[in-house]
């Protein structure tokens, strides 16, 4: 039986907590069973929630397979979803002795019991196991079945495919090394099979940044995370060993570490050796190491290297237990893994030695060439250091070669690089699709002065006047597709659109769709960008250019599928070595909800390698999404990267771009309350307008209807227009909510008028209105939430005081704006981690204004502008009714700043009193020093203006009285008069 077969228990639950035996509902494994197999692993990893979407497709389907070779983060992932599925999960992770039916289903019986309690007949077969899980009343249990491949074909793999036959409610997720020995077409055609292969699990370059940023918070250079992702190719464990051998290290070790990542260093040496080559028949590891000098793989090629006739299968053989043989195309051609290759590479150095190895380089150089495989033959050239090979193969063959994506260049010697035109100007092309456009413009200059080679010579000239359009102003754009682009950023899109047949037939429908969508005119922008995404004519970074402006388009457009066709973009932009369009492409993610870090962390990355037009855009886009939030400091963050990017669009002559720019920026400034928002509007809209840009002009409109509140029914009339006809969507260029005017009172007792009428506070509690008072009090600053808690809850642990801060913010927001939503709020606003009362034209708070008097009282005074001072000291006398909030009695947050009213309100009453006596106004000056002395009755500065004031206007019993009180006020004081 199974359990005379199974190891021991090890006295832990499957959850990894240690047992309880006092708890009578305790689930318990089988005795036989090794617990340790049923317990998944801790979710603590980096998130990625591409992945976790992808794997959420099981719900849909009944089988999910994540197959790809050692180290690529199968058990991670997994153990993420078990972690997060929402329903029961069995956890199993089976070894090689388990293949047999009794002990597989025991396993399977324990883990299912673990999850559901229950199921206590033994199972011994599968009929038994379907029986009793059809008696289980719940909708659906998940099965994690991890390392699958060791039950390849084994009586427990069939048994588990006939289980996912019988029992509807139980969902499979199986990790594997190879596909399992299923039915799989009849699961695919039949719609229940998901799956993820390697090439899903592959870091992208994004993440592998993310991943030593955020999780391991050891952020790294820009061009270290390049070199590390294109040397990992983003395989998980590779970055995982990266990491701990260098945690701590200093920068130049990490790089030399970085430098021997691809096969070379011990760490790799160990990890595939042990979990790869050491599982694999002496025959496929001969293979492997005979065949790693040849950087694409085909059965004929491997024929004619080897000498042998079965190099076919083997390659199938290697694809199919996914030992890092990835599939090039359907028509049998492979390439192995770089770290995988030049691990192997390095043993066949260690078994015959660098001459020999230079040797079989050579001649994989001549077999890779006679298969046309040119630049994989160039790099074994190079290799071989024949350097007679390189110079014939580029001679015969410099424009095959420079057909499709230049990544093959980066692995090329610097020297091969210096002197041929050909390899100078696919130098340039790599650098100009990495978005490196000033190194790329002297490369294409060196290529231009190349000898031997006219061809190049003429191209590398075109090319690099095309990409001069974009860095120097004033030259006038070439009439091919970057050059047409360029001349859309400058002024009127659509005239340019016009001219769109000149790029040719194939990238027609692409520049009139991003000439649309430069000018505002989604829907056409999305019409025509579809065709050119369909279009099999169009390739390389074109091919990628049209589904990144679709996506952007979509986006804008609120079709949320956007989000898909972008990331579909930046893949294939990574995949093909386009740096400059990935870059964009994360840029871009900025117009997905939530996604300003997207763009923020591109336009970082931009600025980093030096990409001038990539970090303008990115900063576009995120200025885009900050500018469509409702905290104020997003919306600052929001103007401040626009206005960068504004100035670069100025620098580099792209008016249309900077209209965007400014059109955002007014945006930005508008919801946010800014005084000059309708200066800076109006100014865009005269951009927009000039420029043919009516796009923008939509947010110029929804700008100046937040702001321009005379004139809002005119400016939203214009917004609906232009939204109409552009197909821009209703989440963009969105208007501010009305706010009423509001007159708040502070002095001698708090009073609220909104819309002109007095506001009711009795229906809130007391501790919501002297919330309100305390943000009153700050005059529109921002109040940080702690400070405020320590304000109104001294007494409450930190906890309990952010609850009660928030239920009072909650009650008092609605009482002033009730039925607006939460985002809607314009009165009292967030500011980060802080709130205070929204500022604006709209908001008179009597305190404020009387400290403006003031300040403005003392700078008149100081430049000798007597008249202005006494005309804001006395507006500031005037303003002073009394105590500041005195119905806040002693609390601590309200003697501060009333002692400081106080005394700003003695000092105002003085100098007033001694500007009119000055002048001879003995009247206003004894009224002015009478309101001073009721404000503070011990001044003595004041009884003295007081009684000069009346002894000067030659009433000499007021005069008396006015002595008499004061010597009065002395003896209070003990102090006898001079």
């Amino acid at each position: 039986m199974a359990q005379r077969r199974m190891q021991a228990t090890d006295g832990v639950t499957a959850s990894g907590g240690a047992v309880d035996e006092s708890d009578p509902g305790l689930t318990r494994p089988a005795p036989g069973v090794l617990a340790a197999k049923l317990r998944a692993p801790r979710a603590e990893a980096f998130p990625r929630e591409r992945l976790d979407e992808l794997l959420s497709g099981l719900w849909t389907r009944r089988l999910a397979l994540v197959v790809a070779p050692a180290g690529s983060g199968k058990t991670t992932l997994l153990a993420r979803f078990a972690a997060t599925a929402g329903a029961p999960v069995a956890w199993y992770r089976p070894e090689t002795w388990d293949g047999a039916l009794d002990v597989f289903l025991g396993y399977l019986q324990a883990a299912l019991r673990t999850a559901l309690g229950g199921l206590e007949d033994e199972w011994t077969t599968v009929e038994d196991a379907a029986r009793a899980l059809q008696t289980w009343p719940g909708s659906r249990v998940v099965l994690v079945v991890d390392d699958l491949h060791v039950l390849e074909g084994t009586p427990a793999e069939a048994a588990l495919e006939r289980l996912i036959d019988y029992v509807p409610a139980l969902y499979v997720v199986a990790g594997s090394r190879v596909l399992p020995r299923f039915n799989l077409p009849r699961l695919r055609v039949s719609g229940s099979l998901l799956e993820i292969a390697g090439d899903d699990l592959r870091f992208r370059s994004w993440e592998v940044e993310r991943l030593f940023r955020d999780y391991y918070q050891a952020p790294l250079p820009a061009d270290e995370l390049a070199m590390l992702a294109r040397r990992t190719e983003g395989w998980a464990a590779g970055l995982q060993l990266f990491h701990l051998a260098t945690r701590g290290r200093p920068p130049d070790e990490r790089r030399r570490v970085l430098a021997g990542l691809s096969g070379g260093s011990r760490f790799v040496r160990e990890y595939l050796t042990r979990n790869v080559l050491e599982e694999l028949p002496a025959d496929l590891r001969g293979f492997l190491v005979d065949t790693c000098v040849l950087q694409r793989l085909s059965g004929p090629i491997c024929d004619g290297f080897l000498e042998r006739g079965d190099s076919h299968a083997l390659l199938a053989e290697l694809e199919r237990r996914q030992v890092f043989t990835q599939a090039l195309d359907d028509e049998g051609h492979y390439r192995y893994h770089e770290v995988l290759r030049s691990h192997l590479e390095s043993i066949l150095v260690q078994d015959v030695g660098e001459v020999a190895v230079r040797d079989r380089h050579r001649r994989a150089g001549v077999v890779l060439e006679e298969a046309g495989a040119l630049a994989e033959a160039l790099h074994a050239h190079c290799r071989a250091e024949d350097w007679s090979a390189v110079e014939r193969l580029v001679g015969h063959n410099g424009e095959k070669l420079l057909q499709g994506s230049q990544v093959w260049i980066d692995a090329l010697p610097a020297a091969v690089l210096a002197n041929d035109p050909w390899l100078l100007l696919a130098g340039a092309r790599r650098l100009r699709a990495d978005g490196r456009w000033d190194a790329a413009q002297v490369t294409y200059q060196r290529a231009e002065e190349g000898l031997g080679a006219p061809n190049a010579a003429e191209v590398a000239r075109r090319e690099r006047h095309t990409l001069a359009a974009w860095l120097q102003p004033g030259m006038a754009p070439a009439g091919d597709v970057l050059g047409l682009l360029r001349a859309a950023t400058q002024r009127d899109p659509l005239g340019v659109r016009a001219r769109a047949s000149l790029a040719g037939p194939g990238a027609a429908d692409l520049v009139a769709g991003l000439c649309a969508l430069l000018a505002g005119d989604v829907r056409e922008a999305r019409r025509l960008l579809a065709m050119a995404a369909a279009d099999p004519a169009l390739a390389g970074a074109a091919a990628v250019s049209a589904r990144l402006g679709l996506g952007v388009a979509d986006l804008i457009a609120g079709e949320a599928r956007g989000a898909t066709e972008l990331g579909h973009a930046i893949e294939a932009a990574e995949a093909q070595g386009y740096g400059f369009l990935t870059r964009l492409g994360h840029a871009c993610r900025g117009l997905e909800p939530g996604g300003a870090e997207h763009a923020a962390t591109a336009r970082v990355t931009c600025e980093h390698v030096g990409d001038g037009w990539g970090a303008a855009l990115a900063g576009l886009l995120e200025g885009w999404a900050r500018a469509h939030q409702e905290d104020a400091r997003e919306l600052g963050r929001a103007a401040a990267v626009l206005d960068e990017a504004s100035d670069w669009f100025e620098l580099m002559d792209a008016p249309v771009l900077q209209a965007w720019a400014f059109a955002l920026r007014a945006l930005a400034m508008a919801r946010a309350g800014a005084s000059d928002a309708v200066p800076v509007a109006l100014r865009a809209e005269r951009l927009a307008q000039a420029r043919g840009v009516s796009g923008a002009g939509l947010f110029a409109d929804a700008a100046l209807a937040t702001a321009d509140v005379s004139k809002r029914a005119e400016h939203l009339a214009l917004a609906a227009s232009r939204r109409a006809a552009s197909g821009i969507g209703p989440a963009w260029a969105t208007v501010a909510a009305v706010r009423p005017p509001v007159m708040v009172r502070l002095f001698g007792g708090f009073e609220l008028d909104l819309n002109a009428r007095p506001f009711d506070l009795s229906g809130l509690k007391p501790r919501v209105r002297a919330l309100l008072r305390l943000l009153a009090v700050q005059g529109g600053r921002p109040l940080h939430r702690e400070v405020i808690q320590v304000a109104l809850w001294p007494e409450a642990a930190p906890d309990a005081g952010a609850r009660n801060l928030h239920v009072a913010m909650s009650s008092l927001r609605q009482a002033l704006e009730p039925g607006v939503a939460r985002a809607g709020f314009t009165l009292v606003v967030r500011d980060g981690d802080a709130y205070r009362l929204a500022t604006g034209p709209e908001l008179s708070i009597d305190l404020v204004a009387f400290e403006e008097d003031v300040a403005q009282g003392r700078a008149s005074l100081a430049a000798g502008a007597a008249d202005r001072a006494l005309d804001r000291f006395q507006s500031a006398l005037d303003r002073y009714a009394g105590e500041l909030l005195p119905e806040d009695g002693a609390a601590e947050w309200i003697v501060t700043p009333r002692e400081r009213c106080r005394s700003a309100a003695v000092e105002a009453a003085q100098r007033l009193a001694e500007l009119r006596l000055a002048r001879g106004d003995t009247a206003g000056a004894a009224r002015a020093a009478s309101t001073g002395l009721g404000v503070d009755r011990y001044h003595d500065p004041l009884w003295r203006l007081l009684a000069s004031a009346r002894e000067q206007a030659g009433d000499h019993v007021a005069a008396s009285r006015a002595r008499a009180e004061y010597a009065q006020v002395l003896a209070e004081l003990g102090i006898a008069p001079s």
